[in-house]
């Protein structure tokens, strides 16, 4: 029952926040911090203009009540760090749905300045800057002019980087060309005045690295044939959207031509699940006619298949090949910031607030076993059955992945309906 509810409570914070500034004191010595809180990530600012604490979102939208248990970039230390830069005074305020952090000291005025639905953050100051940034992870440069990164070295930097896994967990990533130096887990980066240093906090995530404009640094993130294929429906649903300028359209025609791709795949499995419901009546026959003789039954159910031309693996294998394709359509649109709402829907990043998109999904997932059962009422129990469990991790989709499901599954519906009217009527 506790579970259920904190489930709930879950569910209940990861309808999206306001980018706000508030104080909480994230690393339990008793002061409190300026925190800037967003869908993906937690900001928090000491005085001096430090960035002490990153913290990286489980799940969009959600609130951390406890930061000392909060996943953190940082190792020991402050994540980026002024050099020499001392903080007279802090103004911190909010923008055009981005968050501004300003620290004036003698020397000049430094701002970092993050975005609406992204994981970078700007830095600039109007004075020569020194920042020095550490993270966890693996630390990398590349040099502009070098074939690969390195894990020390000085001059005109290409990016720096920290990454806790290479293709999974999370990462730090300073780019855009500067002076630099990286000396085991320490890096320097040197900002001309009015230079602005992108630093990118997050996922280290193929489609994270794509949105933010990382996945052309070389030797940062390789993909391998998954990734490619995930590249291949990015560029596919960001080349719908520049036409239809909305995100929703863009889902809806990525989903018509995967299920244009899948339609023969689908077309088989589909067939072949309604012939063998609708030979269940006669399978239960010969099921109770031979219920003491193994092997006149199964002879008897094989010469019924082959009466009937139906196939029992049919419908498996083309399971198994979508369900790849499935999965990284799942994996693009679950990463992806579309920054951008539907009808009701204020963010697909995140839930449905109101959970329609999850109510359709189940009702429509229902109707497509009620359709294939032909009356099996254990099936369609069995169906209700997984729905319901299944309902809770749908609840937690973001409403793009959710809207995909729920136009694939009614395009589905609408090509089962047409296989079951080709079906001719069943003979005993």
């Amino acid at each position: 029952m506790r579970r259920l509810l904190a489930l709930f409570a879950l569910l209940g914070l990861a309808l999206g926040l306001e980018a706000r500034f508030k104080e909480a004191d994230v690393n339990g010595d008793g002061r409190a911090e300026r925190v800037a809180e967003t869908n993906l990530m937690d900001l928090a600012f000491t005085p001096s203009g430090e960035v002490l604490g990153w913290y990286v979102k489980t799940y969009k939208g959600t609130a951390f009540s406890d930061y000392t248990r909060a996943p953190s970039l940082a190792q020991g230390g402050p994540v980026v760090a002024p050099v020499g830069f001392q903080a007279q005074g802090a103004e911190f305020k909010e923008e055009d749905g981005r968050l501004i952090a300003r620290f004036k000291g003698q020397e000049g005025t430094l701002t970092y300045t993050i975005q609406k639905g992204r994981y970078t953050v700007e830095v600039q100051a109007d004075f020569p800057l020194t920042l020095a940034l550490s993270a966890n992870g693996t630390p990398k440069i590349l040099l502009q002019g070098a074939q690969s990164p390195a894990t020390s070295g000085e001059g005109e930097a290409v990016y720096l980087a920290f990454q806790t896994r290479p293709k999974a967990g999370y990462a730090l990533v300073a780019w855009e060309g500067f002076p630099a130096k990286l000396v085991g887990q320490k890096a320097e980066v040197s900002l001309a005045p009015g230079e602005v240093l992108r630093v990118y906090g997050g996922q280290n995530e193929l489609v994270r690295f794509h949105v933010e404009g990382l996945q052309g640094l070389p030797g940062l993130f390789q993909p391998n044939i998954w990734g490619q294929l995930s590249l291949g429906l990015l560029y596919v649903m960001e080349w719908a959207f520049r036409y239809t300028g909305s995100w929703a359209l863009a889902i809806l025609v990525l989903t018509l031509l995967v299920r244009l791709l899948l339609w023969p795949l689908m077309h088989q499995q589909f067939k072949s699940m309604a012939e063998m419901q609708r030979l269940q009546p006669l399978i239960q026959k010969i099921n109770e006619k031979y219920k003491d003789d193994p092997e006149k039954r199964a002879e008897a159910t094989m010469k019924l298949y082959q009466e009937h031309k139906v196939n029992p693996a049919a419908g498996c294998l083309p399971l198994f090949i979508q369900m790849p394709i499935l999965f990284i359509l799942w994996k693009v649109i679950a990463n992806y910031e579309f920054g951008q709402g539907f009808l009701w829907i204020p963010d697909l990043a995140l839930p449905d607030p109101f959970y329609v998109l999850p109510a359709l999904y189940v009702a429509s997932t229902f109707l497509s076993t009620w359709l294939s059962a032909h009356g099996n009422k254990d099936l369609i129990r069995q169906s209700l059955f997984m729905n319901l469990i299944f309902i809770f991790l749908v609840l937690q989709f973001p409403s793009g992945v959710t809207l995909y499901w729920v136009l694939s599954n009614l395009i589905g519906l609408v090509q089962q309906w047409l296989i079951n009217r080709s079906l001719a009527p069943l003979k005993a």
